[in-house]
């Protein structure tokens, strides 16, 4: 993916940590806006049914487990890489167009800023000094359109991937029948151990062909 598309992913992890982060504090018993008043811990523990939770941990040991390499997933899926070639492409053109219509404004700034109002009207002036005004003002929309734009191609473009792998993901587990299917990636929070479990290959291989035979289909 793109440097903006990483970004952006690592902005959203970011955003769900401190979320939690955040609502673990404040149901901490310790904190004062969970504590309720004139009571202590004892007290509210004794007054407070606290459910049990039946937990067997034998079923983990006979759990299937697999997992992927999303760093992989992301330089190999044919999906992907068109998708990158588009924005890029698209950003390559916003950017172009900008360029023009700085260009543009700018020769007619400097057109205004050198004419000579000796024998101008204060009307003509005013009419300058707005036009001047008004070029600033078009630059800052067509810059914000332009980001706005490439901001709802890349949210468009991360929905659609993922949709597509879960997608996948479901139908390939139809039949492998795995109880936990965990993407990794290179400096994550989850260490791989045993490497018999890396299902990439196959990911990879059946999202692509999936992907190539719809292509194909479409062509049609």
């Amino acid at each position: 993916m793109s440097r903006n598309t990483a970004l952006f992913i690592i902005i959203i992890w970011n955003v769900v940590l401190t979320a939690l982060l955040a609502w673990s504090l404040l149901r901490s018993p310790g904190n004062p806006s969970t504590a309720v008043a004139g009571t202590d811990d004892t007290e509210l523990a004794e007054t407070v049914p606290m459910p049990t939770v039946a937990r067997d941990s034998s079923v983990l040991k006979e759990a299937r487990i697999a997992y992927f390499r999303m760093d992989s997933l992301q330089k190999r899926f044919e999906l992907i890489k068109e998708k990158d070639d588009r924005f890029r492409v698209e950003g390559q053109r916003l950017e172009s167009t900008l360029q023009n219509e700085v260009a543009r404004s700018q020769k007619r700034y400097n057109e205004l800023m050198t004419k000579d109002h000796t024998y101008s009207t204060q009307e003509e002036v005013r009419r300058d000094e707005e036009e001047v005004q008004q070029l600033a003002r078009k630059l800052q929309e067509l810059q914000a359109r332009s980001e706005e734009q490439l901001a709802r191609l890349e949210a468009a473009m991360l929905q659609e991937i993922s949709d597509e792998l879960k997608t996948f993901l479901e139908a390939y587990n139809e039949q492998a029948g795995f109880d936990y299917i965990f993407s990794v990636q290179n400096g994550g929070q989850v260490w791989v151990g045993n490497e018999d479990l890396d299902i990439t290959t196959e990911l990879v291989d059946g999202l692509n062909a999936r992907h190539r035979a719809r292509k194909a289909s479409a062509k049609k």
